[in-house]
């Protein structure tokens, strides 16, 4: 088998399975009862209505009046609205077109995860990833969605992998990439484009590929997201101003820190500390089992933890390292915040999946030796276990348990 990731048949395979899941969406006419997705597919559609010139302008427009909210929509900024309310202008509802979107993000980010763990380790901890990230709750939960997780998700991954190619000279691409992951993740989820700051910071203080002259080809593409990410944002109040006559950053701003403002430095402490606990406990049960294999590997390492931490394959050992350090610091990053909810820990539930599932195949090796025995004898596994459970959601979904 070749040494790629994705053969060339397989990635016909995964496309044929999306086109597949996307026509079901648009055909069935699907919609969900998650409140945050039916909101978002929602305005999406009503923006369409509106001149491509407002469409960073969009309204609440008579959604969520059980919450009293009119006026401008500042709870985001509009960028996941913009692709469903493309889709429209060529035929297809813009409604489902948001969780075509989103099903499109789902998977992207999933072949994004893989490839970066085949850069760290073995292909066949990559090929097993694709398998086994698609059975843990927060993929269950979150698997047909029109919210922002899933796209800010693939604005970390084109971002990391940005440094990636950096780190081993592609300079060029390594920043063009990370300036669209920055650009797009601020354009997308407004502040919590700080977790994927986060991400590349931490980044090139680990240095996670090790390679000669990684860090300072990755502090130059970063400096280039940066700046890029900052013209976006200048453009973006602009156009909006156009629009409405008022700014959108300054006034999202006040939107997002208004909570915080009316608490006391008590209430902040006691929020903080019950937010910590609250999004820990999403770190084990979002990414489970894998994120219990990891714990066992780390278990097993008790007594000679620092030899047998040494002994682990360098690019492995500091990619691990990168995972861990990361999930911990962005779960730091948001427990202050009076506001709290699942969500808000997804991207760093990925990143302990991530090492998880490269720990279960040393963890439970007859479990894995299963799934690759598998996917050596079933064409374009992977992608047959995606679609299997895509139809899963998309006719029984109402009828499935809630775990996450």
């Amino acid at each position: 088998m070749s040494e790629r990731l994705l053969p060339a048949r397989e990635s016909l395979a995964w496309i044929a399975c999306f086109l597949s899941i996307a026509t079901l969406l648009v055909v069935t006419g699907f919609t969900s009862t998650d409140s945050d997705s039916a909101l978002y597919a929602g305005l999406a559609d009503r923006l369409t209505q509106e001149p491509i010139e407002r469409w960073l302008a969009p309204e609440w427009w008579g959604f969520w009046t059980h919450v009293h909210m009119s006026g401008l929509f500042r709870e985001h900024p509009a960028g996941v609205l913009l692709l469903p309310a493309a889709l429209a202008r060529i035929g297809i509802p813009a409604v489902q077109g948001a969780y075509v979107v989103g099903v499109a993000a789902g998977l992207g980010s999933l072949l994004l995860m893989a490839g970066l763990i085949r850069r760290f380790t073995v292909r066949d901890d990559a090929r097993l990833a694709l398998v086994l990230l698609q059975l843990m709750p927060v993929a269950f939960v979150f698997r047909i969605r029109a919210n922002h997780e899933y796209p800010m998700l693939v604005c970390l991954l084109v971002a990391l992998h940005g440094l990636a190619a950096a780190s081993s000279g592609s300079l060029v691409a390594g920043a063009l990439l990370v300036s669209i992951g920055l650009a797009a993740g601020l354009v997308i989820k407004g502040v919590f484009v700080a977790k994927i700051l986060l991400a590349v910071a931490l980044w090139i203080a680990i240095n996670p590929t090790g390679e000669a002259g990684a860090r300072r080809r990755s502090a130059i593409a970063v400096a280039i997201g940066i700046a890029a990410t900052i013209g976006v944002a200048i453009a973006y109040d602009a156009i909006h101003a156009a629009a409405t006559s008022e700014p959108f950053w300054s006034m999202y701003w006040q939107r997002q820190m208004g909570p915080l403002t009316e608490v006391g430095t008590a209430d902040v402490i006691l929020n903080s500390a019950r937010n910590l606990l609250f999004y820990l406990s999403r770190l084990i049960w979002h990414p489970a089992p894998w994120s219990l294999a990891l714990a066992l590997v780390a278990w097993r390492m008790r007594g000679h933890f620092g030899e047998r931490w040494r002994a682990i394959p360098a690019p492995a050992r500091q990619g691990l390292l990168f995972a861990i350090a990361f999930a911990l610091l962005a779960t730091l990053l948001v427990s202050p915040v009076s506001r709290y909810a699942e969500r808000y820990a997804f991207l760093d539930s990925h990143a302990i999946a991530c090492a998880g599932v490269v720990a279960a195949r040393r963890a439970w090796p007859s479990m894995s030796d299963a799934v690759m025995r598998l996917d050596r004898r079933i064409p374009a596994f992977p992608a047959l276990v995606w679609l299997a459970l895509a139809l899963l959601r998309l006719f029984a979904g109402s009828v499935l348990p809630r775990i996450g």
